[in-house]
């Protein structure tokens, strides 16, 4: 049996710890298991960092709880040499056709690819849609 898997990229895991509707509402349509890379695990701490040093101690332990929440059930995907490769193939792809992106969406990109995950869930678009294989789900706010 093949298990039906989605990835979610940073922007739509912010967008949910923020209480943005879509997301949630967008994850009851889908069927399929939700994962998330190493490297959105680093992006959502970074905000979660910024938000103990910028707005409070007290908001920032709301959020880190329920991050860890809605994580606990999901796979966490790592990086390894192949999911490098992989990026580096993306990131000539995309260069060679005069688009740029950040690098650690490529490495988000690479990781869903390399482990046969060709849908992922943002906001941005944009950031993603020229990446071969790679079936875009987005949604606004």
């Amino acid at each position: 049996m093949v298990i039906n898997v989605i990835g979610l990229d940073s922007t739509a895991c912010i967008d949910y710890l923020n209480g943005r509707k879509a997301v949630k509402k967008l994850l009851e349509q889908h069927d399929e298991m939700v994962c998330i890379t190493v490297i959105t695990i680093y992006e959502v701490n970074i905000g979660l960092e910024r938000t103990k040093r910028k707005i409070s101690k007290k908001r920032y332990k709301e959020l880190n709880e329920k991050w860890l929440e809605f994580i606990s059930g999901m796979e966490i995907l790592v990086m390894d040499s192949k999911e490098a490769v992989i990026a580096a193939e993306i990131h000539d792809n995309l260069k060679s056709k005069g688009t740029v992106i950040d690098d650690n969406d490529i490495l988000i990109a690479s990781i869903f690819l390399s482990n046969n995950i060709p849908k992922i869930v943002t906001r941005n678009v944009k950031h993603f849609h020229n990446i071969d294989r790679l079936n875009v789900i987005g949604y606004t706010l």
